[in-house]
């Protein structure tokens, strides 16, 4: 078993699930140190017919899970999909079960100042975290998936989009929350707190049955948008975009 450290919790993780990894899943960043007290547990074990859920909805003839407390029961991995979503199911559980939220996202960081881009597919969050680390130098969490904590914290995941973006810091202070979109130059603009918070909550992934009503995310999210700057930003495909963040940032 290794220990992998989601948040403040380390999760026991069996080795023969973390076998198949593969290049999708940067695990160095989130290394817990060994011998520490496991808060979950992601057991492989083959579940029998009819039990748990499928890792992947579209898929439900593949690889299955169980929670049960604080162990969650996954099928050995057939592929290494099967891996990187047993992970997410342990990450998403840790974090909701410490009170946060776990979204599709891209998030950088500069000096420690943690900066998470939303949008749908096509925005440009992974173009965004590759500007501000190529061009500016920021720590990439990650260019997938992120987790928003309570106390304006941010963490990154062992996940990545593009095998060129791996996760290279764990975690940093939540500094803003930018709501991308493309255009002919880079500016900032207000947003309302609700048009934020409804972009926010269509990136949010579905909690695990149990373990939190939608009226719970509504009030996590809505917590978080209270506590840092909500921007649209408006950004072309150019390393531009990168200093003008890194120097918005240095003005707030």
């Amino acid at each position: 078993m290794r220990l992998l450290r989601f948040g403040d919790w380390s999760v026991g993780v069996d080795e023969e699930l973390l076998a198949r990894a593969g290049e999708r899943c940067t695990l160095a960043p989130f290394l817990a140190a060994s011998g520490g007290l496991a808060r979950l547990r992601l057991r492989a074990e083959t579940l029998g017919s009819g039990q748990g859920a499928p890792l992947d909805p579209r898929h439900p003839s593949g690889a299955r899970f169980q929670v049960e407390g604080d162990m969650v029961r996954v099928e050995p991995p057939r592929e290494e999909l099967d891996t990187e979503l047993a992970l997410r199911v342990g990450m998403q559980l840790a974090t909701l079960r410490q009170g946060g939220l776990l979204l599709h996202a891209a998030a950088v960081a500069f000096q420690g100042q943690g900066v998470v881009a939303i949008g749908p597919s096509g925005a440009g969050k992974s173009t965004f975290a590759r500007l501000c680390s190529q061009a500016a130098g920021a720590d990439v969490l990650s260019d997938e998936v992120v987790a928003l904590y309570p106390g304006a914290r941010v963490e990154g995941s062992p996940f990545c989009s593009d095998l060129d973006l791996p996760s290279s810091l764990a975690r940093a202070r939540l500094a803003a929350v930018l709501v991308l979109h493309k255009g002919p130059e880079e500016r900032m603009e207000e947003v309302a707190p609700q048009e934020a918070i409804t972009a926010l909550m269509g990136q949010v992934f579905r909690p695990l049955p149990g373990e939190a009503s939608p009226g719970e995310v509504l009030q996590r999210l809505s917590h978080i948008c209270e506590q840092v700057p909500l921007r649209r930003f408006v950004f072309r495909k150019h390393e531009a975009a990168a200093d003008f963040v890194r120097g918005w940032l240095d003005g707030q």
